[in-house]
């Protein structure tokens, strides 16, 4: 952006077209994250790793077994469903980080750095909940809706705030 942006109308134009391009690219990576070909070569690879991943993890700690999108640890059984594989939180952010106007090599380090750690944190929620249903399972179904869910937002909100701050935010020049 060049110049300062002059206060009411410069940023409620931006604020109204970061609304509609992130409302817009929310709805095309819905839509394209439903369809068959999405499914098939998105959500089932994904699973399969996520759970091969987390049983990799939790090896160190005990028997477990894994098997397409299921995991045992111990006594305790789940499988991996296409609204746990870490798409959507995914995609919000990628919205995000592309709707807000920044220039494209600041989106570009949003994506280098959001995708593989929305990832990351989707393994720690599926690594900690396999463990809590081995140890504590009468815990395990509250903790997976209501502490993981918003954590995971929480992150996801975090994170692209880092990145905005890191890469989009415009640094005092130093004089020298």
């Amino acid at each position: 952006m060049n110049g300062p942006l002059r206060y009411p109308d410069d940023r409620r134009r931006l604020m109204a077209r970061f609304s509609v391009v992130f409302l817009a690219l929310i709805l095309a990576f819905t839509g394209a994250s439903s369809s068959g070909v999405a499914g098939r070569y998105l959500h089932e690879p994904l699973i399969r790793i996520i759970a091969w991943m987390t049983a990799t993890l939790l090896s160190t700690l005990g028997q477990v077994e894994s098997s397409g999108p299921f995991i045992q640890f111990q006594d305790f059984q789940v499988q991996v469903v296409e609204a746990c594989d870490g798409v959507l939180p995914t995609y919000i952010y990628l919205a995000a980080v592309l709707a807000f106007p920044s220039r494209w090599a600041a989106k570009a380090w949003g994506v280098l750095i959001g995708v593989p750690a929305i990832f990351l944190i989707n393994l720690a929620r599926m690594s900690s909940l396999m463990l809590l249903g081995a140890w504590r399972p009468e815990l395990f179904e509250k903790v997976h809706i209501y502490v993981w869910q918003a954590l995971v937002i929480a992150f996801s909100m975090a994170l692209w705030v880092f990145w905005a701050e890191r890469f989009v935010r415009p640094r005092p020049r130093t004089r020298t």
